[in-house]
């Protein structure tokens, strides 16, 4: 599956790092997933039949139309594991404190910003479902499976777009609406390039000179663009705003260490795509099969031998048929002895994050960003 979202699963905070002090606003502890999620599924019902009800009345819309678009933001906005959505709500939470600022004065809007960035997962993954023909997502069969949906379904991703864009229009304004605009409209431009980016890799199985452009460069480019600024930055940087920290300088700040944190986590995905127990992570990986650029790959090719290089060449890519292809790529990584270099990538990576959040601890809350690096650090799935 090729898609730059499925992948992001922020486990569930251990609770020996929850903070003693529980962050509660009047009913709801929103560092506890369990209790926060139903309580973001109650806000998204509401918001749902807001859009709903605001296409109806101005639009005169017939009830054949309300119906299906009710039934295809339940079908396609719900049922994830809203890790993005949590980020921006526990930034928010921090940056209050940070502040001196009561949570509860902004509760409503950092929930509104959460589902705009969950809004925003939905809408890219529909439409790469439909790019990878994909079968199942999220436990059910994917929207476009649906016969009644089909191609319909690209449509349906541009009107989950404009959902989440009328739901900062409704509830945003001045400096913060100006702010919010062109963050979301920044983000999505940049994971739609490292989209683009990510599958011709995959599409050029067999062109010549491929591998001499699969560098750390372009690798890096493409997670950067395709994984870190939506699933890390935007979701934070959101938050800031919402907490009307909109300077450039902040903002420039938290994308440093977003953009870095986010790239530790897809070479830890790619790590896993080939070194986890897929029992243990719950899918199994297809990097080799699929011809990813991935962390893996990139690496080996800068220490493999001119025979290994060849040997990469001719059986990286072979299709999810060729299982003989991919264990001998993976015979490969092991003589390179990737595994340890990638200990020491994780070791590496860590003490970058933590240099970076202290270097930015006077505009930044630095309590999310330790709280989450110490969460993906050496996961093992």
């Amino acid at each position: 599956n090729n898609t730059h979202v499925s992948n992001i699963s922020l486990l569930p905070m251990p609770d020996e790092e929850r903070p003693s002090k529980k962050m509660k606003s009047a009913t709801v502890d929103w560092r506890d997933s369990k209790e926060a999620k139903p309580e973001m599924e109650k806000y998204l019902k509401e918001f749902s039949a807001a859009f709903v009800k605001h296409i109806q009345d101005s639009y005169e819309w017939p009830s054949v139309g309300v119906e299906r678009l009710h039934k295809m933001l339940d079908y396609t906005v719900p049922g994830g594991k809203y890790n993005r959505g949590l980020l921006c709500i526990w930034t928010a939470i921090d940056t209050c404190k940070m502040r001196g600022i009561d949570f509860a004065a902004i509760e409503r809007k950092a929930v509104i910003l959460a589902w705009c960035v969950e809004i925003l997962q939905a809408c890219f993954l529909v439409s790469d479902d439909v790019m990878d023909g994909s079968v199942t997502r999220r436990g059910k069969p994917c929207w476009y499976k649906l016969p009644e949906v089909g191609l319909d379904a690209v449509n349906d991703a541009l009107i989950l777009e404009s959902f989440l864009f009328w739901l900062i229009e409704q509830n945003f304004d001045g400096k913060q609406y100006v702010a919010l605009m062109k963050l979301f409209h920044d983000v999505s431009l940049k994971t739609q390039m490292g989209q683009m980016l990510d599958t011709m890799s995959e599409k050029a199985k067999g062109k010549p000179g491929i591998f001499e452009t699969f560098t750390m460069k372009y690798y890096t480019r493409i997670i950067t663009y395709k994984t870190a600024f939506y699933s890390f930055y935007l979701p934070a940087a959101a938050a800031l705003i919402a907490c009307d920290m909109t300077s450039s300088e902040t903002l420039k700040a938290c994308e440093a260490i977003c953009v870095e944190m986010g790239v530790k986590f897809q070479i830890q995905d790619d790590f896993l795509d080939c070194y986890g127990d897929p029992a243990h992570i719950g899918k199994v990986g297809t990097d080799i099969f699929d011809h990813k650029c991935t962390w893996l790959l990139v690496i080996a090719l800068q220490m493999a031998s001119a025979e290994q290089k060849k040997t990469i060449e001719a059986n990286y890519g072979n299709g999810i048929e060729d299982k003989k292809a991919e264990q001998v790529v993976k015979d490969i990584y092991k003589a390179l002895k990737l595994d340890t270099v990638y200990e020491k990538q994780e070791t590496d990576s860590y003490a970058k994050c933590m240099s970076l959040i202290e270097s930015h601890q006077k505009v930044l809350p630095s309590e999310t960003f330790v709280r989450l690096l110490k969460k993906i650090h050496k996961r093992t799935k």
